[in-house]
């Protein structure tokens, strides 16, 4: 099958004009390149909110029913997506714009486009999405914020390249179907993508077939499937369908003992005052008239942090040849413009009782001039201006906090951190958390993966809602899974989303919970049966969609998959990508290092994270990567101690069969290297 082309319009009289960056259309071509050599972008254009532009423009993209002796098909998109010029103001005309060119107006697909969107605000609403086809070409019109273009689009993801096949089939489609009610699988040794018939069949009997992807409940051990009807994705796609599935926290106004490290701004905060609100001496020693020069003074009085003599006001300023002793961080007394330390004076007369100063002498070598050791008003922070930019995160060495306690500010906004639920499964998982089990049964495991997740989880600030053990039931599975979205923002589970008789994730997030699952396999080793999926889900009288990562039983592929999928998540929830110049590598931090360890055969099937340790190498100034031991097994947690680093190796091939000593890899940072 050859990849279907692509139009992706955007409408926007701002981006037509250069006076905005369009981001709406680089983010569906990433969603639609996420399912693999199913599409390729033919065309890509941006023009203003005007429905002729816009209707000459999409006539001119779309494949028409017959191909010409000049022109043949494959010159025009079979798909057409149009981002913008779809709310509710007089400017958006794109509905208007492209619905008389329908010759067939798909109302089911824009259906489906709003009610998922629907699912997830109730702002969709104002988004009037169309759908139709013009010639043999599908033309889709979506809002114009990138998310929600996405969001629209991603609805319908899974059936759009059989529409497309469809709407193009001039000769008919009973070929696109077999005749069994069983849906077409292209079989190829090039894992090139296919298309799968979702179409409801009827068979001789006269019976609908339901075309799920999870194996039926209750439809016993024969019935299920014997290779995975998932798709398998690769690491950048499913991270693309994680973060575009998830938004940030709202936000909320916190006092300063509430704030914890892993916050993030969600405002600018400015600052209600002058630091310092008065000019401010930096160094203990005199204040004096800088003019005056060294040589001989009265000492008048004592200015300190905190106690201001009664001497010192704008009434009685400093007079030639008086100096006021002041103390580190002392207002100046009106008058004086400078600060002499005093290790660069000596004392000339004191009182009979020998207690307080009377005459000091400055000495030659003080060098004194105007201005000096003095922090002016607002020299810290000024009145006004901003102190801490909205996306800036909260971290454990105090500067922020610190800021924010001197800006004079009583509240801020600020992102708070999810609270996740963390559970385990499967009948021969024993919990170690509660009562510790002496001696296990025969082919019983003590449960490491809880116990390791909630410690990642808490390193990154999350409150923890600890699920236990779950025994591998439908319904406890189901029950567990509901009340505990009732508090929190997601979910995390470990085990039963592989092949096993008694792997029920899939199964009961798809037909007990109505949650859609997003993909069920990545194209990585380990992890490979990593599985994210949203759950529509009613929380004090409003639906909202929350999110469950899957991850598989074996410990390291669980512990692996939180690193690269559910730590990003929790980034971009707490608010990590709202800072300026921020990126997934944000979420995902990375650097590049020197590996340092025996050649190793890569795979040459799947992409491989290694448990490494990332150093810093003084001598060569690199960083140097090795591999926390040779046992790389996915059942082995102990492969896990000491890492700080995933490393990242490609697939293998005949041109690049091993990694080798000294080579450059892409390491992936998931704890604070040794420096």
């Amino acid at each position: 099958m050859e990849p279907f082309p692509v139009g992706i319009l955007t409408v926007s009289d701002k981006c037509s004009k250069g006076l905005a960056t369009d981001t709406s259309g680089p983010a569906l071509e990433k969603l639609l390149l996420s399912q693999g050599e199913v599409w390729t972008i033919a065309k890509k254009q941006t023009v203003p909110d005007n429905a002729q532009i816009i209707s000459n423009t999409v006539s001119s993209w779309c494949a028409p029913l017959e191909s010409t002796n000049s022109i043949s098909i494959s010159d025009y998109c079979r798909l057409v997506i149009i981002t913008g010029g779809t709310g509710v103001s007089p400017s958006d005309v794109t509905v208007e714009a492209v619905e008389p060119l329908f010759t067939k107006k798909l109302g089911a697909l824009a259906t489906a486009m709003v009610i998922g969107s629907l699912s997830i605000t109730p702002f969709a609403a104002l988004s009037q999405v169309a759908a139709g086809i013009i010639g043999q070409a599908i033309v889709l019109a979506v809002p114009g914020s990138r998310k929600g273009s996405v969001e629209n689009v991603q609805q319908i993801l899974s059936i759009l390249p059989h529409a497309v096949e469809t709407a193009g089939a001039v000769d008919g489609t009973r070929h696109l179907h077999a005749s069994n009610g069983k849906p077409i699988v292209e079989q190829t040794s090039t894992n090139k993508p296919t298309i799968k018939c979702g179409c409801a069949r009827t068979d001789d009997s006269g019976e609908v077939k339901s075309q799920g992807l999870s194996n039926k409940l209750g439809g016993g051990i024969t019935g299920r499937a014997r290779k995975s009807p998932y798709p398998m994705i690769s690491v950048s796609a499913a991270l693309e369908h994680v973060l575009s599935s998830i938004s940030e926290l709202p936000a909320q106004e916190l006092h300063l003992n509430q704030i914890c490290p892993g916050q993030v701004l969600a405002k600018d905060v400015l600052a209600r005052e002058n630091v310092p609100a008065y000019p401010a001496s930096i160094m203990d020693g005199y204040a004096m008239i800088a003019s005056d020069g060294a040589g001989e003074f009265t000492v008048r009085t004592a200015s300190t942090a905190g106690a201001v003599s009664q001497e010192i006001n704008e009434h009685t300023p400093l007079q030639s040849g008086e100096v006021v002793r002041v103390a580190t961080g002392a207002p100046m007394p009106p008058g004086a413009d400078a600060v002499v330390m005093i290790e660069d004076t000596e004392l000339i007369e004191s009182t009979a009782q020998g207690n307080e100063e009377l005459r000091v002498k400055i000495i030659d070598s003080a060098n004194i001039v105007s201005g000096q050791f003095i922090r002016p008003i607002g020299h810290d922070l000024k009145a006004g201006t901003v102190v801490l930019h909205a996306g800036t995160v909260i971290t454990t060495v105090g500067g922020e906090v610190g800021t924010l306690a001197v800006s004079g500010n009583k509240s801020f906004l600020i992102h708070p951190l999810p609270t996740i639920a963390v559970m385990s499964t499967g009948d021969e998982v024993v919990d170690v958390l509660g009562e510790v089990c002496e001696n296990l049964q025969y082919g019983s495991i003590r449960d490491c993966n809880r116990p390791a997740l909630i410690t990642a989880l808490r390193a990154l600030g999350c409150t923890i809602v600890d699920l236990g053990v779950v025994k591998d039931e439908p319904d406890i599975l189901a029950q567990t899974i509901s009340k505990a979205l009732d508090t929190c923002e997601g979910i995390i589970t470990t085990g039963g989303v592989s092949m096993g008789e008694k792997d029920w994730l899939k199964p009961v997030v798809e037909q007990q919970l109505g949650g859609k699952i997003h993909f069920g396999r990545v194209a990585m080793k380990p992890s490979k049966p990593t599985t994210f999926a949203t759950i529509p889900h009613n929380t004090k009288s409003h639906l909202q969609e929350k999110f469950i990562f899957a991850l598989p039983g074996n410990p390291v592929s669980a512990l692996v998959a939180f690193h690269m999928f559910v730590a990003p998540a929790i980034r971009k929830l707490a608010g990590h990508l709202l800072r300026l110049g921020s990126s997934q590598h944000t979420l995902r931090p990375s650097v590049k290092a020197m590996f340092d360890g025996l050649d190793y055969i890569l795979d040459r099937t799947r992409p491989e994270y290694l448990r490494g340790s990332l150093v810093w190498d003084r001598v060569l100034n690199r960083w140097i990567v090795r591999f926390t031991e040779i046992n790389q097994q996915s059942s082995r947690m102990a492969s896990m101690r000491c890492a700080n680093a995933l490393i990242s190796l490609p697939c293998g091939s005949d041109n690049k069969p091993a990694i080798t000593r000294g080579e450059w890899v892409d390491v992936i940072v998931i704890a604070a290297p040794e420096l």
